[in-house]
């Protein structure tokens, strides 16, 4: 069954697994696995002072495990989120698009044909996207995969092209097994059943 309102996602091959088009919904298409990397951290100079983490926030949890497309976006507007299942029946995905970044990528995998490396995605596992549709807009007010607006952790914010339903920091999006926290560094994205998944940031990505 299609998801309502997905319709302006392109379709995406799923590259990784072989399994030809994916349908609709926003989905990645290669695991970092297939290229051997792990991170994605930009080198600081070494004269500059290590970086302090930044405390970490705590906040409500929004549950959107009945919901087949959820989208959020970050306090900065830099980074922009989905979660979404192809029916009631099917796991969840998380993907998350970074609109600028500064991270070192590994090189394009020759079965990519999309844009590589806008950002992560987690189902049961994490790894890198490879897509030819963006997840801006997504996020907007009054979309369907903005239901969650004007719940405790929601945050109505002017951003550039929209007016954007952004996770506040400390708050955590919930989906089965797959939790997104937004945190003062970046979104983190863990699935608890095993462990995988993955933080990113302007300025970095890891995978888990």
């Amino acid at each position: 069954m299609r998801i309502s309102g997905l319709l302006s996602f392109a379709a995406v091959a799923l590259l990784a697994s072989g399994c030809g088009v994916f349908g609709s919904s926003p989905a990645p298409t290669v695991s970092l696995s297939d290229t051997g990397a792990t991170e994605g951290l930009v080198p600081r100079p070494t004269d500059e002072p290590p970086v302090t983490p930044a405390p970490r926030e705590e906040g409500p949890t929004i549950d959107g495990s009945s919901h087949n497309l959820t989208a959020w976006s970050s306090p900065s507007g830099n980074t922009v989120c989905a979660a979404f299942r192809e029916s009631a029946t099917a796991p969840f995905e998380i993907r998350c698009d970074v609109l600028e970044h500064v991270w070192k990528l590994p090189p394009k995998p020759a079965n990519c044909e999309f844009d590589w490396g806008r950002g992560t995605f987690l189902n049961t596992k994490a790894g890198i996207t490879c897509v030819s549709d963006s997840l801006i807009g997504k996020d907007a007010v009054g979309t369907e995969s903005t239901w969650w607006n004007g719940q405790p952790g929601a945050q109505v914010m002017t951003l550039p092209g929209r007016k954007a339903v952004t996770l506040a920091y400390g708050a955590s999006m919930t989906f089965g097994p797959l939790t997104c926290s937004s945190q003062l560094d970046g979104m983190h994205c863990t699935n608890s059943t095993n462990k995988a998944g993955f933080d990113i940031s302007r300025t970095e990505y890891t995978l888990r």
